[in-house]
């Protein structure tokens, strides 16, 4: 396997997804933990005698094991995905349907709607994921990748566990390891039934970010608990649209996700209503600040910098994603998605610490 064929492999347009909610959990643990640095909870090394690290030094390394453990089970995940998905036939069903679609969009192009249409077929082909076994990459080299990274996400994880003592962490990473695997894994995976987008949502969402800010706190606030359900809304609009861009594919595969089930114009709203409720959660988050600002303790003008650039990046974001999604260009659609996550992670930081 050749290096760009690993990093195609890898999906690195879609890692902003499991960078944000880590980013998310971390801001919300710094904004917890700020002058609160003694209820840190104690290193499992204490037990020893060893002497524990800083306490800023500490939640630094815990934030990167946890962006590590995130990162790397994301990539495993897609080399798992292409790997299955590749091995079942459904990858060989998205290129005829890919063909399908160029001869269809050709046959029917009679007037300059529809060569504009032709174009946005172009840019989507252009940009689509290179499905690796279904091109003639070995299956057995596609999975080897898989387990690599997975294996890297669990030294990061067990890495944190063993400096933190919450050794329940570990059936939490298991069960994201299992997650991952089983999407499209094994003899009933779970994508094919359409769990795929609920469990997008939960371990982009709750898992992650929560999780990030118990192995940096070692508790949790209310602000960080309905961030992680936006974030986890946003991961499940990114594969929702993903499944409609595929839904054809998926058809013929016997796929049974949402946009399958629902169709296509269904699922367009959908997806348009959840980017919608992510940008009046944000919205609503901004007119709280803005209302109780003279109360804020810890309100300074670079945290308020960071929340209002964030917020209005979000909802300019998340308004032309809308258009792009109802105008079919599903590559675009993901992309944005990818940069709304990131942009909602800048704004819960100035919102968080600034409560």
């Amino acid at each position: 396997m050749h290096l760009s064929q690993l990093i195609s492999g890898a999906r690195p347009r879609t890692l902003a997804l499991g960078v944000a909610p880590v980013w998310i959990g971390a801001a919300g643990a710094w904004a917890l933990m700020r002058g609160r640095e003694h209820t840190l909870p104690q290193c499992a090394w204490v037990a020893g005698g060893a002497h524990c690290a800083s306490s800023s030094a500490r939640m630094t390394t815990l934030m990167l094991l946890c962006l590590g453990v995130a990162v790397f089970l994301q990539i495993a995940a897609n080399f798992a995905n292409d790997y299955s998905d590749g091995i079942r036939g459904t990858d060989a069903h998205r290129a005829a349907a890919a063909v399908a679609n160029r001869v269809e969009y050709v046959t029917r192009a009679t007037g300059p709607g529809d060569v504009e249409r032709e174009e946005t077929l172009d840019y989507e082909e252009l940009h689509a994921p290179t499905r690796l076994v279904a091109s003639g990459v070995p299956p057995r080299a596609v999975l080897t990748a898989a387990a690599v990274n997975a294996a890297l996400a669990c030294a990061c994880g067990l890495a944190a566990v063993v400096i933190t003592g919450y050794w329940w962490l570990l059936a939490v990473g298991a069960l994201c390891v299992l997650a991952g695997w089983f999407y499209v894994g094994g003899a009933h995976p779970y994508g094919y039934r359409g769990w795929g987008e609920i469990a997008a949502f939960v371990f982009f969402g709750p898992v992650a970010t929560l999780g990030t800010t118990v192995t940096m706190a070692g508790a949790v606030d209310w602000p960080t608990v309905c961030a992680s359900v936006v974030i986890g809304l946003v991961a499940l609009a990114v594969l929702s649209v993903n499944n409609l861009r595929d839904i054809r594919s998926d058809a013929q595969a016997g796929k049974r996700t949402w946009a399958v089930r629902l169709g296509a114009h269904a699922t367009t709203v959908c997806i348009i209503v959840v980017i919608a409720l992510v940008m009046l959660a944000v919205l609503a988050a901004g007119v709280y600040v803005g209302v109780h600002g003279s109360t804020l303790a810890h309100l300074t003008a670079g945290w308020g910098f960071c929340a209002v650039l964030g917020m209005v990046c979000v909802l300019l974001t998340g308004y032309f994603t809308c258009f792009e999604v109802a105008r079919g260009e599903y590559m675009r659609a993901m992309w944005s998605l990818s940069l709304l996550a990131l942009w909602l992670a800048l704004a819960f930081t100035g919102f968080a610490m600034a409560l």
